[in-house]
């Protein structure tokens, strides 16, 4: 089997997990990071006696891990489509991101659907993109680079 056959098929695997992943986190009834509050609130009062206010630290700790959450899926559907079809991954991303903040907002009570949270998700997605449009860019240069005999 072909190196870029074995990644894509590799690929759909990856993304098939991370979406149950995904799915999860986001749909989950009751804020994820609620396990870890005890933790989280030691390192906000960790944070708040050198002047960083609690809730400055909080918002930039989520909207972090909120880039992170989308980066993975997006590199992954980059090296599924390729790089004619880039663009599917952060507009993936983008409606992924809309139906989970929907989907919390009308329907999860506990949970609070943002436009923040699209705008990061969003953001880690482009990410994603660009890692995996350099990737399949660089694997492709390298495979032109090989003698041929």
């Amino acid at each position: 089997m072909p190196a870029a056959r074995r990644t894509r098929r590799r690929a759909v695997v990856g993304l098939l997990a991370y979406t149950a992943f995904i799915a999860a986190v986001g749909l989950w009834p009751t804020p994820v990071d609620r396990p870890l509050d005890p933790l989280l609130f030691r390192l906000l009062g960790a944070l708040g006696a050198v002047g960083v206010r609690p809730l400055d630290a909080y918002d930039v700790i989520e909207f972090t891990a909120n880039v992170a959450f989308f980066v993975p899926p997006a590199l992954l559907i980059v090296l599924i489509v390729g790089l004619r079809r880039w663009w599917l991954a952060p507009l993936a991303g983008l409606l992924c991101s809309i139906a989970i903040e929907l989907t919390q907002h009308f329907v999860l009570p506990a949970r609070f659907g943002t436009v923040t949270d699209v705008v990061a998700n969003t953001l880690g997605a482009l990410i994603g993109t660009g890692i995996g449009v350099l990737l399949v860019a660089r694997r492709r240069a390298d495979a032109r680079k090989l003698p041929t005999s």
